[in-house]
């Protein structure tokens, strides 16, 4: 017998029991938006794979991905998309496949590998506001901008880079405390912001459910909780974070998900 809340039950009842959590839990994330399962197979790869020599069989991605209600057809047509992309290599191991991301695919995935696996969010820096000239087209101004830009109005944008001599642009440094409403709205729109606060519930479900002891289902939960927070990431650069301070909606995500990702532990390929 073992204590559960207070009250005495089975073994058998208390695995029973973390299955039915760790099942609540799978649909929580499953509730954070759509999965599309070449995405799915970016996010695995990305995370499972830390070096070029490391391979996920294909019985061990079935696994993983049938937790996750994707389909083996779903799972083969969209390995055989991103093989054709060149996303994706497979290796004969046996009577079974392994998978890697291709050169590209390793490549692509180290190029956002930061911004996705980042404790904390991006580096202080300056933010500018830039204007444009009365006569400068909408086309000009926005092949005139540098680094990372949000249009705001017309021939009007924030930016993480001051613009370089010669490009028509008048561009003053803003502090989050200039910030109006209007203008978050542009940074991180309504939308947004519920995919995040979604998943930071979701998230923190995670944590406060018993890890089941099952490595693949265990593995499902982190990949779930990794490839929402990447789909809103990649959503959008550091301007939010600069501009919007801890506060906001991804920052509070970022805390969750990564405690998600420091309490489920990778699995052993």
């Amino acid at each position: 017998m073992v204590e559960w809340n207070g009250a005495w039950t089975s073994a058998a009842g208390a695995s029973r029991l973390f299955y039915m959590q760790t099942s609540e839990t799978i649909d929580a994330l499953l509730g954070c938006g759509p999965l599309k399962a070449w995405s799915v197979i970016v996010t695995l790869l990305g995370d499972l794979c830390l070096t070029r020599a490391d391979r996920v069989g294909g019985r061990m991605m079935q696994d993983i991905m049938g937790q996750m209600g994707i389909t083996d057809q779903a799972m083969r047509v969209a390995l055989h998309r991103l093989r054709k992309d060149g996303w994706v290599e497979s290796h004969k191991r046996g009577r079974d496949a392994a998978y890697a991301l291709s050169d590209q695919g390793w490549q692509e995935t180290q190029a956002v590998r930061e911004r996705i696996y980042a404790s904390a969010g991006p580096s202080p820096r300056e933010v500018f506001l830039a204007i444009g000239a009365a006569d400068m087209s909408a086309a000009g101004f926005m092949a005139a901008l540098p680094g990372q830009a949000v249009p705001i109005a017309p021939r009007t944008a924030l930016m993480d880079l001051a613009p370089a001599q010669g490009t028509g642009l008048w561009a003053v440094p803003v502090s989050d405390r200039a910030v109006p409403g209007w203008v978050t709205m542009q940074l991180a729109d309504e939308a947004l912001c519920a995919d995040y606060i979604r998943l930071t519930d979701a998230a923190k479900q995670v944590l406060a459910t018993p890890l089941p002891d099952d490595p693949v289902r265990a593995t499902a939960l982190r990949l779930l909780t990794l490839h929402h927070w990447r789909r809103l990431r990649l959503r959008h650069g550091d301007l939010p974070d600069l501009l919007l301070g801890p506060d906001w909606a991804g920052a509070r995500a970022r805390v969750a998900v990564m405690a998600v990702l420091d309490r489920v532990e990778r699995i052993d390929l």
